[in-house]
């Protein structure tokens, strides 16, 4: 849009019928003249109102409510500032209220004071037969335009007296008005502000929340064993490390278990590493499915698993719920090949001082022990 300049001199006032006049620009000023006693009171109540004035609305309906000598049916605000010009127009036709953005009466005013390309500063001026009466003001900086409209248009009376009242009002409420629209402007730009601040921290929060996924993803990903789905060595001993420390803080019973695919070697050399892959994926779904949910199960080597427990069971009731699942898996006849697991199961001290790892080693001797009375006594491995 088009900025306006609006300067500290003016042109004659033209009345409607009047012609211009020849008058130097010394005499231009002849519009602002100084108000009389009872408009300087009314000046003073306008100007007390607008103090209070809490918004742009506000502002022009007191303008209205103080322009009730010439009983105006519409009041329009062309305002200039470095942001660009801003078109406020309040309609209050039969008591009626609405403030409407950028009415085409703004438009028409521009144009007009763009039409006198010679024109420093404009004095107030008719549009429509005298329908509507435009005067400009100064702001501190910048400044704009104040209107009145009447439907239809009032008597030649009514008008004279409009165009020597309004730049007494323009110049008083033109300030109070700039200043609500520079103050609407700062909320503005301090909500849009915020709004983007407010956007930039949440992308932050969940670019934080993605990344804090990815990291725990990508460590339960590095604690998973790919072949079994149980957790891995490292990822084993770590939770187990964290259970053990809760059964002592908390007084519960608990054990180590170790397992040992029996006859792993065989299959691998006779049957080839898929099948033996196979045997070892059959062993893991087995062990996993004796323990509890809050129990950790793991991967630890090749062919050996471990277990850490909540429970109170006696290592040989362990060890015959373990068979007994094996038991049932061989005889359900899904797979080729029977599975057997040497089991060793070490009950923890809850008030002792015993690390993980030597609960591990006692238990992976205890399994030794376990496969060789197994072998002793004849018991075959796992047959194709």
């Amino acid at each position: 849009m088009e900025k306006i300049d609006i300067m500290a001199d003016g042109r004659p006032v033209l009345l409607p019928g009047q012609r211009p006049g020849t008058g130097s620009s010394k005499t231009s000023v002849r519009w602002r003249r100084q108000p009389t006693r009872g408009e300087l009171l009314q000046l003073l109540q306008l100007a007390k109102t607008l103090i209070g004035a809490a918004d742009v609305e506000t502002a022009l309906r007191a303008v209205a409510d103080h322009l009730d000598e010439i009983q105006p049916n519409s009041v329009l605000l062309i305002n200039n500032d470095a942001s660009g010009d801003s078109c406020y127009y309040l309609d209050a036709p039969q008591g009626k209220t609405c403030l409407e953005l950028n009415h085409q009466l703004c438009s028409r005013v521009r144009a007009v004071v763009g039409s006198v390309p010679d024109l420093v500063s404009p004095g107030p001026f008719a549009l429509d037969g005298g329908g509507y009466i435009v005067v400009p003001f100064a702001a501190e900086r910048d400044g704009g335009f104040l209107a009145v409209g009447w439907e239809p248009p009032p008597v030649l009376s009514l008008q004279r007296r409009a165009m020597l009242l309004l730049p007494l009002i323009a110049e008083l409420a033109g300030v109070r008005l700039h200043s609500l629209l520079l103050q609407l402007h700062h909320e503005q730009e301090r909500d849009e502000q915020y709004r983007a601040l407010a956007a930039a921290q949440s992308r932050q929060v969940e670019a934080l929340r993605v990344s804090e996924r990815d990291k725990i993803a990508a460590c339960e990903l590095a604690e998973r064993d790919e072949l079994t789905g149980l957790q891995n060595r490292r990822g084993f001993l770590a939770k187990s490390e964290q259970c053990l420390l809760m059964a002592r803080v908390q007084q519960l019973a608990c054990a180590v278990i170790f397992a040992d695919v029996d006859g792993l070697k065989r299959v691998n050399d006779q049957y080839g590493h898929a099948a033996g892959d196979e045997l070892i994926r059959d062993a893991a779904y087995i062990f996993n499915g004796v323990f509890r949910h809050a129990d950790v199960v793991g991967r630890v080597g090749g062919d050996e698993f471990a277990a850490f427990t909540f429970d109170n069971a006696t290592p040989g009731a362990i060890i015959e719920r373990i068979n007994e699942r094996i038991a049932q898996f061989n005889l359900s006849g899904k797979k080729r090949r029977a599975l057997s697991l040497s089991v060793g199961v070490i009950n923890c001290d809850p008030q002792g001082a015993e690390t993980l790892g030597n609960y591990l080693l006692r238990a992976d001797e205890e399994m030794y022990r376990h496969k060789r009375r197994g072998s002793a006594a004849g018991i075959p491995g796992p047959k194709a």
